[in-house]
């Protein structure tokens, strides 16, 4: 029997104590950068460290976290950087928008992540970074980009988009790295609807970024509106408009606190789609996520058997109102991207891309909904 509502791919999980939150912000007066925005900092970076070695920057994306990182690390016209053929458009546009030069590379069937092996192969005397992609909420192999780093001297960027609160071998994602840059678009798995930030254990690079979020205006031009500020600040260099306010820091304040939570219940679902579904359909990662990485579950993927059609039975489940997508059609298959890059260079992405399929997968979602998909999908990949 097929359902009487849809069941989208994802839905933010909003309870009252958001709108609580936000209204206290509104009643307040401070809806920009403030008080909020730093608090939200301090959390996330305990978050993620408890040792407060860690420092962060909240701004209004990840994309903006990206690309202003790229510009505080120095890197220009000229320079490459290495990034996973496999990820959203934001990822290689913010190369570009600094002046370098996108280089893309080819993933691992198992987990989707970016090949390190074949990202060595790219290093050039123009690299200077690489920027893996932790896909779905699945950890790279951060010690062995850490080696790549050491190696040939490149900075690593992390793009954490889909990894807040993942695990790699026991330690958060947001350790590892020159930076790391997370996402809490709606979608995400802590979500305000926009935002981003930036973390780090180079202090210096925290601040360079926070100068470059707001005009390139000295850390103190927020204070200018409080009674203790003064109205005097300096332009220390060129800047941009990427910092984060207040109504969507107080959000992100509640949704960081049941974080765990949330993506418990996510693992709880992926626990039911994977005992759940046919032999048929493979499980992205195929290897198991016990032990000591933790898989956050952003996304679900799938790989269908190679005789179905993916397009049709995307269409079958939206017909019993099931929302699915496809993540993602790699860089390289893009007008923008496909001059630049042979076919037959990418030879794993080319071979998963017509066979991988989202499913349903936020927090709210209930165990009938879960059962439902699994029922429709078995029975329509079965048929």
């Amino acid at each position: 029997m097929t359902r009487a509502d849809f069941l989208p791919l994802a839905r933010p999980s909003v309870g009252h104590e958001e709108i609580a939150a936000v209204t206290e912000v509104l009643n307040s007066g401070y809806w920009t950068t403030g008080p909020k925005v730093a608090e939200f900092e301090r959390e996330f970076a305990a978050y993620i460290n408890e040792s407060g070695s860690i420092y962060t920057v909240a701004l209004n994306s990840c994309t903006s976290g990206l690309y202003l990182s790229l510009l505080a690390l120095g890197i220009g016209a000229g320079d490459e950087v290495i990034v996973p053929t496999w990820t959203f458009a934001a990822t290689a546009h913010v190369v570009e928008w600094a002046g370098a030069v996108p280089v893309l590379c080819d993933i691992e069937e198992d987990t989707l992540n970016i090949d390190v092996q074949m990202a060595e192969r790219l290093i050039t005397k123009n690299t200077k970074a690489i920027m893996p992609v932790h896909m779905a909420g699945y950890p790279c192999d951060m010690d062995a980009i850490a080696r790549l780093s050491e190696k040939y001297g490149i900075y690593v960027i992390e793009d954490a988009a889909h990894a807040v609160g993942t695990k790699y071998k026991g330690q958060k994602i947001g350790n590892f790295s020159t930076a790391t840059v997370f996402s809490f678009y709606a979608t995400k798995n802590l979500a305000m609807g926009e935002g981003g930030l930036v973390a780090s254990k180079d202090e210096r690079l925290i601040e360079e970024i926070r100068k470059l979020s707001y005009f390139g205006i000295n850390k103190d031009a927020f204070k200018r509106y409080e009674k203790r500020g003064t109205w005097f600040y300096d332009i220390e260099g060129i800047g941009y408009k990427c910092n984060l306010d207040s109504i969507h820091a107080a959000v992100g304040l509640v949704q960081l606190r049941k974080l765990d939570v949330m993506n418990e219940r996510r693992r709880a679902i992926a626990r039911s789609y994977k005992d759940g579904l046919s032999a048929g359909i493979s499980l992205v990662p195929g290897i198991s996520d016990t032990g000591e990485h933790l898989h956050t579950y952003h996304l679900f993927p799938v790989l269908i058997p190679a005789s179905i059609n993916r397009d049709t039975l995307i269409t079958a489940l939206r017909d019993r109102n099931i929302g699915t997508s496809v993540h993602f059609r790699p860089l390289h298959m893009h007008s923008h991207y496909k001059g630049r890059t042979g076919s037959g260079q990418f030879p794993v992405a080319e071979g998963v891309f017509p066979r991988v399929l989202s499913l349903p997968m936020f927090p709210s979602m209930t165990d009938e909904d879960v059962r439902y998909v699994i029922t429709n999908i078995n029975e329509l990949v079965g048929s």
